[in-house]
């Protein structure tokens, strides 16, 4: 039951909101740790790795209610520094809960977070940064325990652009004793989205949306009421899947600010984008064009989280493509059961090599990461008959229902469980 079921072969035309970012609302969420009071989060996606992140709210004795698309925090105490494994070891981004644990109470504990296989993530920049500022961080073959007596704000300079460190320093240095120099830091839209969440509950950050953060500690932030933006990787997702299928698709409430290389790469690619306010219109007819060489690099180039969905378009293009990935070191895995599927992708190291003009053939393939997960739907769009993708459990780690939004533009998909439930409700009316 754990699947989606595509029947593939027509182009997509419709219209799709797009949800709220999940890469912003997780910090955020983190962040109310260090809020005495009660906050409201707008617009957050109900994805499973937000439930994930609320349960670690809860954990560490946080109230944590939804009301619609937004989440009612309350952190006035906390009572546990202690985050289970159970939680941390299936969310990558429950490492942030470092940040803000230290902030607020001085001391955690947890495993090694886990989330989807697409390469090694190492913390180590995160617990460099953090001992810069005084954290004494024991690692323990199973995970990590952290304490200070207090946190002081010091000069740090990541040596790569790592968002995950970026916001565990910001989490720790907004409430710590002096002034925190963060430089080489990351400047994602999901850091200027934390930042301001922040800086309206009072915390003094400049620097916004550069590589040097300068935050001056202070000792308490107000409560705030913070409106999510809408998810930038979901709609390049969908923009991407309709210059792979082609069609005419609107997407609503996107943020283009934040857009401009994917947009720009589906021009290359011969798709047509317009843009009213935060309405996208892609339109993608006759062939679709390769692209002779692209790499994946921290924003504003076009991002990782997108390479694995650019991979089925490229297999359809009119032409030879490479792509290298920089980012993570095996982000590629879902490229054999593309190949399954009818592509010629070859892979060397970081680089792959796409051979186009393919006639993709439904299958049953699995699902190993989120955004291959996605990538792989798209493929049984594209294909030729039935496609089955499995593990559907990572894809509902980051899209809230991606078979809904599939089917707003046109295409045939469908859960497994959702097809169980057609089929009961016809025996009962016959």
């Amino acid at each position: 039951m754990n699947a989606i079921h595509v029947h593939g072969g027509k182009p997509l035309h419709g219209e799709v909101k797009i949800q709220g970012s999940k890469n912003a609302a997780l910090p955020i969420l983190a962040a109310t740790i260090l809020i005495k009071g009660t906050c409201i989060i707008k617009n957050c996606p109900h994805i499973s790795d937000v439930e994930c992140m609320i349960k670690l709210l809860r954990c560490v004795g946080c109230t944590v209610l939804w009301d619609g698309n937004d989440i009612v925090v309350d952190a006035i105490s906390l009572r546990e520094n202690r985050l289970p494994r159970e939680y941390v070891t299936g969310m990558r981004s429950s490492v942030m809960m470092m940040g803000a644990l230290l902030g607020r109470s001085k001391e955690v504990s947890l495993d090694y977070p886990g989330g989807c296989i697409i390469g090694e993530r190492p913390i180590d920049i995160h617990i460099e940064a953090l001992e810069c500022m005084g954290a004494r961080i024991e690692r323990k073959e199973n995970g990590l325990t952290a304490g200070a007596q207090s946190l002081k704000g010091c000069p740090i300079k990541l040596r790569f652009p790592s968002v995950g460190a970026t916001e565990n320093v910001i989490l720790a240095a907004v409430t710590a004793q002096g002034v925190t120099i963060l430089d080489n830091c990351a400047k994602e839209p999901e850091i200027i989205s934390l930042c301001r969440f922040l800086q309206k509950a009072g915390a003094k950050i400049s620097g916004i949306g550069s590589r040097r953060l300068i935050i001056e500690g202070i000792k308490e932030l107000n409560p705030v009421i913070y409106t999510v933006e809408a998810d930038r990787i979901v709609a390049g997702t969908y923009l991407l899947s309709v210059m792979a299928a082609g069609g005419k698709a609107c997407l609503t409430h996107v943020p283009v600010e934040y857009m401009e290389c994917v947009m720009q790469t589906a021009q290359l690619m011969g798709g047509d984008i317009q843009v009213d306010g935060n309405l996208l219109t892609v339109i993608r007819e006759g062939k679709l064009k390769p692209l002779p060489y692209l790499k994946t690099e921290v924003y504003p180039g076009f991002p990782t989280d997108l390479q694995s969905v650019l991979l089925v378009a490229l297999s359809l293009a009119d032409g030879e493509s490479l792509v290298k990935e920089t980012i993570f070191n095996n982000r590629f895995r879902m490229a054999q059961e593309l190949n399954r599927m009818g592509s010629d992708i070859t892979v060397c190291g970081q680089d792959a090599n796409i051979r186009g003009n393919r006639t993709l053939i439904g299958r049953s393939v699995v699902a190993e990461d989120l955004r291959g997960g996605a990538a792989l739907t798209l493929a049984g769009i594209c294909a030729q008959g039935d496609t089955f993708v499995n593990n559907y459990q990572y894809i509902e780690r980051g899209y809230e229902d991606i078979c809904r939004d599939f089917r707003l533009l046109g295409a045939d998909v469908r859960r497994r469980c959702e097809e169980t439930e057609i089929a009961s409700k016809k025996e009962e009316t016959e």
